[in-house]
């Protein structure tokens, strides 16, 4: 390559040997050519998705393989990220897609004002077997830099739909905004783990762009639910947000608790469903005394949250008023759900 490319694309691959081929095809068929595309094998065991990694780099010349041991997606793409070299970054999980025009179109939304400072967005859709779903930003499409994005940091957590979608993927991100948090990212956290990366960015971005279009495909792939109590669930959640205020209060969110105590309870909103959905003995026991829990009871009694979703607010009534009746109630509604959808 002559000269340093404008997007540094990053794979994570670990045994997606299955799904990495239609994820490449679509970035491969991109117009767009200014790039770099880092494959970051992490120590797949499968006996396929490393060789795959490397025939991508026979083939194309834009393409790069790190073969490395198993660390974890955090690990795989912040290796990406240091054997990158382009101004601005691009994240795609190995087993989604993209849609050919994405680099194209969110490149022409860069600015060379705010080349070090920027993040460029798109809308995504949710793919699952029997549902095709888009998600938007809460934020109105175009750019947004100034008093109106300082007033989209007090928001970007503890909302029931996302202010600014949080997943590291889907977008453009200004490679210093990057490189300068690393040191925020933290291997322990495995519920929301890109959250790690993406406030710090957001936080010191200087220019939004939202893109009115869905360009991503995030594939959820059904697996077999853990038959368990899940108890690392609430800890993740725990350090998560305690991570988070940390992060916020460093870069001067001045409502950087009360952002973190509603981000709380919207995670144990996804640890209740997903404890009713693994439908093991005792379930509801579990469940009911997690929520009568002090510290718990006490976040749920006193942080503010407003609950629209009907879903949501059912949970909601279940947090606040635990009982076996209730929580076998959500739990008949949700797993009624996923059995239509999957």
């Amino acid at each position: 390559m002559d000269k340093t490319p404008d997007i540094a694309v990053i794979i994570p691959v670990y045994n997606t040997a299955e799904y990495l081929p239609k994820c490449m095809e679509n970035v491969l068929a991109s117009k767009f050519k200014s790039m770099e595309i880092i494959l970051v094998d992490d120590g797949s065991t499968d006996g396929k998705s490393p060789l795959l990694c490397d025939d991508y780099a026979k083939a194309d010349s834009r393409v790069r393989v790190i073969h490395k041991e198993n660390g974890g997606l955090q690990s795989a793409w912040i290796a990406g990220v240091r054997a990158s070299t382009a101004s601005y970054l691009s994240f795609i999980d190995s087993d989604d897609w993209i849609d050919s025009e994405f680099f194209e179109e969110l490149f022409a939304h860069t600015s060379q004002a705010f080349k070090s400072c920027e993040i460029i967005s798109s809308d995504y859709i949710i793919e699952k077997q029997n549902e095709h779903k888009e998600v938007h930003h809460m934020v109105s499409c175009g750019q947004h830099f100034g008093e109106n994005l300082d007033s989209i940091k007090l928001r970007l957590l503890g909302e029931e739909q996302r202010t600014v979608v949080l997943s590291r993927c889907m977008k453009l991100i200004s490679r210093k905004l990057i490189t300068d948090n690393l040191h925020y990212c933290d291997s322990a956290i495995r519920l929301g783990e890109d959250v790690n990366i993406t406030i710090p960015a957001l936080c010191d971005c200087k220019r939004l762009y939202v893109t009115d279009k869905c360009y991503y495909h995030y594939r959820t792939v059904t697996t077999s639910i853990s038959h368990s109590h899940n108890t690392e669930m609430l800890d993740n959640i725990k350090l998560l947000c305690d991570t988070c205020c940390t992060i916020m209060e460093d870069k001067n969110i001045k409502n950087a608790r009360e952002q973190a105590d509603k981000e709380a309870l919207r995670l144990l909103f996804v640890y209740v469903k997903n404890e009713l959905r693994a439908n093991y003995k005792g379930v509801l026991s579990t469940v009911k005394n997690t929520l009568e829990e002090q510290g718990i009871r006490n976040k749920v009694i006193v942080t503010k949250l407003d609950v629209n979703n009907k879903a949501n607010k059912l949970i909601y009534f279940g947090m606040r008023h635990p009982s076996k009746i209730i929580l076998k109630l959500i739990q008949t509604v949700i797993l009624a759900y996923d059995k239509k959808t999957n």
